[in-house]
């Protein structure tokens, strides 16, 4: 599988990547709940077929899952991205320590602060985003940035030049993308408070609050707001990758559209999908490097 550099990091990685945080209607992480070592076997299977990008997060519960398979394999041939829900640098130290230590490594390849919707929220979330600019630093994480999910947070990237690279949901129709507009869920879980104290309510009541999948997607000139801004994040020479490829599976019956789609975007380095089984991997995979070779054509007959 074709390989790219994310922005200017340095770092290389496959145009495709693999997630271990797709969500169910339950408020689960569906690759949490399988066993530890198909996940890992599940893992090693993606790398074998060249996807190198494995993705996760504190809050996901797989760290045992990816614990297990960078056993069975060389640290450096892995880019392991996680991210961190963290408001500050205590947070952000404890929790990346239990990471260290859980995921049996010395090193993070990439950290990103986790779900950012505002940018009043990331100034809220300033010092734990400065503490992970620390921890690069001093060579425990290889690049920083976040995953956005919102549009205003978006565009505070462009006035960040600490930011390496950004996570941001994309997907051609425009469905459970950033937005201006928040809606009330968003718009509560932006206030780092008021998100602890949900954190602390019985599952069957944060069951209840918990949005569901937006079928309706956002207006056409928001769309293109997104993904033009996406491109000035990208013309400062920072690496994007694109999540939510399939709508949180809304998208799941034109899935070879989906990610022919996001793997034409030419400020899109690399993206990623929670693949749950080796079909989906193949199928992925076929899809991406037929839409490459496509691509490599093009350009040698227009050269």
């Amino acid at each position: 599988m074709k390989r790219v550099e994310l922005g200017k990091t340095g770092i290389m990685v496959s145009r495709l990547g693999i997630g271990t945080g797709t969500g169910l209607p339950s408020g689960h992480c569906a690759q949490a709940l399988m066993d530890k070592d198909e996940l890992a076997r599940l893992l090693l299977y993606a790398l074998d077929r060249g996807i190198n990008l494995w993705d996760t997060a504190f809050q996901y519960n797989t760290y045992p899952h990816i614990k297990e398979a960078l056993k069975q394999v060389s640290r450096k041939d892995v880019v392991l991205t996680t991210k961190f829900s963290a408001a500050n640098e205590m947070e952000i130290i404890r929790d990346f320590n239990i990471t260290l230590k859980d995921l049996n490594t010395d090193y993070v390849d990439i950290c990103l602060l986790h779900g950012v919707r505002t940018d009043t929220e990331l100034q809220v979330r300033s010092d734990a985003f400065n503490a992970m600019v620390k921890l690069k630093k001093e060579g425990k994480i290889r690049a920083v940035g976040l995953s956005s999910h919102g549009l205003s947070v978006l565009k505070s990237v462009l006035e960040m030049p600490e930011i390496d690279l950004v996570w941001a949901r994309v997907n051609y129709a425009g469905l459970n993308m950033d937005t201006g507009c928040l809606g009330m869920y968003d718009q509560m879980a932006s206030i780092y408070w008021l998100k602890k104290c949900v954190k602390l309510l019985p599952a069957r009541v944060k069951s209840l609050i918990r949005p569901k999948a937006n079928t309706q997607p956002i207006p056409e000139d928001a769309h293109k707001e997104v993904t033009d801004t996406l491109q000035s994040i990208h013309s400062q020479s920072k690496g994007i990758v694109g999540m939510k490829v399939l709508a949180e599976g809304e998208l799941r019956n034109d899935v070879e559209k989906a990610v022919k789609y996001v793997n034409s975007l030419p400020f899109v380095d690399s993206f990623i999908i929670g693949m749950l089984n080796k079909k989906e991997i193949d199928e992925n995979c076929k899809i991406v490097n037929t839409a490459s070779r496509e691509q490599m054509e093009t350009e040698k007959q227009v050269s």
